[in-house]
C-alpha cells in the first residue's frame, strides 16, 4: 500500500490525520515561515542601507543606481512571495480542517473559528496589509536612490 511521510509519521492511503496533527503540522510550518520573516526584515534593512549609501555616493552613477534598485526590488519581491506562501500555510490548515469535518470528526471550536476566520481560498497574492508594507519600503528604496538631494 502506498505510504505517505508527513512530519515523521506514516499514513497509509485512506487514513486521515486527526486535529492534533493539522495544528501540529501548521505550528511546524509557522516556526520557518518565522525564521524566513527574520530573513526578510534583514534583507529588508540591507536593501535600505544600501540606497542610503548609493544615495550619499559622489561615485554614484546610473549603473550603480540601478542595481541597488534592482537589489531593493528583488528583496521585495521574495517578500511578496513568502508572505503569499505564508498566508496559504494559514489557508492549507483550514482547507485541511474542514476537509476533516466534512469526513465526519467532530472538531473543536478552536478549529471551527479557525476555519470561519481564515477561509479555504488560496490566495496569489499577500494580506493587505503586506502589500501595503512592501509597498512602502519600495517607495522608501527607489526615493533614497532616485531623487534629486536637494
Amino acid at each position: 500500500p502506498l505510504v505517505v511521510r508527513l512530519a515523521g509519521t506514516k499514513f497509509k492511503e485512506g487514513k486521515k490525520m486527526d486535529e492534533l496533527q493539522i495544528w501540529t503540522l501548521f505550528s511546524s510550518n509557522r516556526i520557518g515561515s518565522a525564521l524566513t520573516g527574520i530573513g526578510i526584515i534583514l534583507a529588508i534593512w540591507l536593501s535600505l542601507r544600501i540606497a542610503k549609501a548609493t544615495r550619499e555616493s559622489d561615485e554614484a552613477n546610473l549603473f550603480t543606481k540601478a542595481v541597488s534598485s534592482l537589489f531593493g526590488l528583488i528583496t521585495l519581491a521574495y517578500a511578496w512571495q513568502q508572505y503569499t506562501i505564508g498566508g496559504n500555510i494559514r489557508v492549507a490548515a483550514a482547507q485541511s480542517l474542514s476537509n476533516l469535518k466534512e469526513s465526519g470528526t467532530e472538531l473543536s471550536q478552536v478549529a471551527e473559528g479557525f476555519i470561519s476566520n481564515v477561509g479555504t481560498d488560496f490566495s496569489a497574492t499577500p494580506s493587505p496589509l503586506g502589500i501595503a508594507f512592501l509597498v512602502v519600503i519600495a517607495i522608501m528604496i527607489l526615493v533614497q536612490i532616485w531623487l534629486p538631494k536637494n
